[in-house]
Formats: C-alpha cells, sequence, structure tokens
C-alpha cells in the first residue's frame, strides 16, 4: 500500500508540540509526530522520507545536536521554533506566544504572529498553510528580542505568581480577587502602553516607595524593587 506523503512531521512530544499539533489539526493540515519517547528511529527515518517540512520542536539544547545526529534531515526543511537559538542548518520561526498546559481555541492560534530572520525564506515557505502573521528581524538581533520576550512575558508572571502566592498565605484572601486588577492592567497596556503605568513611580512618590522598600527589607523580591525604581528615572530614553 503506497505511503500518503505528510506535509509536516512534528518531531518532540512537549507543551510546544502539542500545541502546534493541535493546531495543524484544526487548519486539517497533514502531519505526523515524532518523540523519542514514543518512537523508534527506523520510525523517524521512514516520516522524514514522506514530507515536505520537519518542525524540531524539542529543547533549545537539543535541537542542534539531534539534526546532526539524523543526516536524513539534512536534505529537508527543517524549522525551529525558538527565540533565541542560532543555527547555520535550521531556519527559525518564533510564535511570539505563551504557550499553557491546556489547549487553546482554533481563533487564539490564528491570531499568534510568527518572527523570522533576514536574511532567510519567507513565512509562506517555512510554514505553508498557515494563516498566521509574520514579520522578520534582523539575525544579529534575534537574542535581544528574546531578551525582552522574556522580560515582558516570564517576568511579568513571576510577580504575578508571588503577588497570588502571598495573597493565599499571607493575607489568607483567594487569589481570585486579583483577576480584574491583572485583567484591566493588560487592558491599559494594550490601548495605551505609554500611558498604562500608575503607582508612586508615576507620582514620584519617594515616601511610598520608601515605605514599600522597608515592608520588603527581608524579602528576595526587595532587589527587583529597588532594581526597578533605579531604572525607571531612565525608563523614557529606552522607550
Amino acid at each position: 500500500m503506497r505511503q500518503v506523503p505528510s506535509e509536516y512531521v512534528v518531531i518532540g512530544s512537549g507543551r510546544m508540540a502539542t500545541h502546534f499539533c493541535h493546531y495543524l489539526h484544526l487548519l486539517h493540515i497533514p502531519f505526523r509526530q515524532w518523540s523519542r519517547r514514543n518512537n523508534s528511529s527506523v520510525e523517524l527515518k521512514t516520516l522524514s522520507t514522506n514530507c515536505s517540512r520537519v518542525l524540531l520542536l524539542i529543547k533549545d539544547a537539543e535541537i542542534i545536536n539531534f539534526w546532526e545526529s539524523n543526516p536524513i534531515l539534512h536534505k529537508k526543511t527543517c524549522v525551529h521554533f525558538s527565540g533565541s537559538l542560532l543555527a547555520t542548518n535550521i531556519f527559525s520561526a518564533h510564535p511570539l506566544m505563551t504557550f499553557g498546559q491546556s489547549l487553546y481555541e482554533f481563533e487564539d492560534y490564528k491570531k499568534i504572529p510568527f518572527i523570522l530572520e533576514t536574511p532567510g525564506p519567507d513565512f509562506a515557505e517555512l510554514l505553508p498553510g498557515l494563516p498566521n502573521s509574520n514579520f522578520k528581524i534582523p539575525r544579529e538581533l534575534k537574542v535581544f528580542y528574546h531578551a525582552l520576550c522574556v522580560l515582558s512575558g516570564n517576568f511579568t508572571c513571576i510577580f504575578w505568581q508571588k503577588f497570588f502566592y502571598e495573597l493565599q498565605h499571607t493575607f489568607k484572601i483567594p487569589a481570585e480577587i486579583a483577576y480584574p486588577y491583572l485583567e484591566q492592567i493588560t487592558k491599559n497596556i494594550v490601548s495605551n502602553p505609554n500611558q498604562a503605568l500608575t503607582g508612586p513611580l508615576t507620582r514620584n512618590d519617594q515616601k511610598t516607595i520608601a515605605a514599600n522598600k522597608a515592608a520588603l527589607k527581608n524579602d528576595p523580591f526587595y532587589d527587583v524593587y529597588e532594581a526597578v525604581t533605579k531604572l525607571f528615572p531612565s525608563r523614557e530614553k529606552n522607550i
């Protein structure tokens, strides 16, 4: 029986691979998934022979070694989704999104922009069939771009985790009461980012800032608060 060539082979079984396979399924784009945990090297060779795109959706530190260890991939168009990895023989398409444990709605996936490197192939060549918006940035600025992603997304998540934890454990208050606060901050940032910041920093309320720092004196987040207050006066030079 003749094997039907698949459009994509997705390497990996982690969160990113799971989300993207779900998206391909919603788009009705043929794909096969392979992972060390569930498949053999023989299966990888078979799948790679009958595909047009190989997506290496595994840990950043493993991507180059995996490609080098599997010569069957060397004649394929291989793409990784890392925001910081600079590879010579593997193209990059970084989805500007955070991926949680739960799968998303179809419309949410379609809104995800992809960031490509220039020089490099166009989006339609790397990920044919996807309707997502896409943009190119200079290869030499890619790591800087990813650092900004971490600052804006990952670091703020840590701050909110801290707030939710203290509400629950120190104040015995449900974390859910802060959800409207979080939602409004997000809305303000989206609608008018340059005017979204409020609080003692914008008012230059040194008395409140000093009181906040005193309250955090024995808390690991004191250094974070101190760093931000030192950074704030020079922010306008960098935004």
